[in-house]
């Protein structure tokens, strides 16, 4: 049982990563402590995982700002995001 805890921990913490929405692993092990899985704290705890979970974070929230924010045009006015769009509403 406790391996498959782990492994749908591992695919949580993966996915959760590369969702663009956490800004590092500690966010991440938060994250999973809340929904119950407590080992999180104990099988992060190595600093090859905390680089790569690191790095996803950074790339997909790199990817998740070009696509919502997209650059100013020459001469035009910038484009709000989805998200300001429903803080108008």
């Amino acid at each position: 049982m406790t391996r498959e805890c782990d492994e749908r921990m591992w695919n949580l913490a993966y996915r959760l990563a590369q969702s663009g929405e956490h800004q590092n692993y500690q966010a991440i092990e938060w994250e999973l402590g809340a929904s119950g899985f407590r080992r999180a704290r104990q099988l992060l705890d190595h600093k090859r995982v905390r680089e790569k979970l690191d790095g996803m974070c950074a790339e997909a929230r790199a990817i998740r700002e070009h696509l919502v924010v997209p650059s100013t045009r020459c001469g035009s006015e910038p484009q709000q995001s989805p998200a300001d769009n429903d803080r108008a509403l």
